[in-house]
C-alpha cells in the first residue's frame, strides 16, 4: 500500500463495532510485530479486545482508511500507551498521529506523563517518541518512554 492519501485517514474513538476490524489489524502482525506490540507474542481475542475498549479506565482510538483499521492506539488511566499499525500503512505518520491524539486526550485527563515500554530493537516507535520530546530510559533491559505534559493548572481559574 504505497500510494495513499493521508487526507482520507479517519482518527476516531473506538466502538464495539470496530472490535473486528481491530482483530483484523492483530491478524496482520508478524509474531516480531507482536512482540514489539506487547512483548509477548500473542494476539488478543475478539473478547479481549471488547473488554478493553468498554473499559471505562481505558480509552482506544482508531485509523480508519477505506473502510479498514489500520491502527490502534490505546492510552490507560495510568498513563500508558500503547500505539500498532498495519504493516502496510507504517511510515506514513500514522503511528505519530495516534501518539499526538493520546496525548492530548492524557492531557484532558489531566494525566501529567504517558509512558510506554518497548524493546531497544524497535526503533521506528524510538525514533517516534524522541521526536515527541520523549525521555527514554533502560529499565530491566526494555526501553521505558516517558512523554511529560504541560498542564495549564490555571486553565479552568
Amino acid at each position: 500500500m504505497e500510494n495513499i492519501d493521508p487526507s482520507k485517514i479517519i482518527y476516531r474513538r473506538a466502538s464495539t463495532k470496530d472490535v473486528e476490524g481491530i482483530f483484523r489489524l492483530y491478524e496482520s502482525l508478524s509474531t516480531e510485530d507482536l512482540y514489539m506490540r506487547f512483548l509477548y507474542i500473542k494476539r488478543p481475542s475478539m473478547e479481549e479486545i471488547e473488554r478493553y475498549i468498554k473499559d471505562p479506565n481505558i480509552i482506544v482510538y482508531v485509523a480508519e482508511y477505506d473502510g479498514k483499521i489500520i491502527a490502534e492506539g490505546v492510552l490507560h488511566r495510568s498513563g500508558e500507551v500503547a500505539v500498532v499499525v498495519h504493516p502496510s500503512y507504517r511510515r506514513k505518520g500514522v503511528g505519530k498521529t495516534i501518539t499526538r491524539i493520546l496525548y492530548e486526550e492524557a492531557k484532558n485527563m489531566k494525566i501529567r506523563s504517558i509512558f510506554f515500554y518497548t524493546s531497544p530493537d524497535n526503533y521506528p516507535i524510538i525514533k517516534i517518541s524522541r521526536s515527541l520530546g520523549c525521555r527514554l530510559r533502560m529499565v530491566e533491559g526494555l526501553y521505558m518512554g516517558i512523554i511529560d505534559i504541560c498542564i495549564d493548572e490555571n486553565k479552568d481559574a
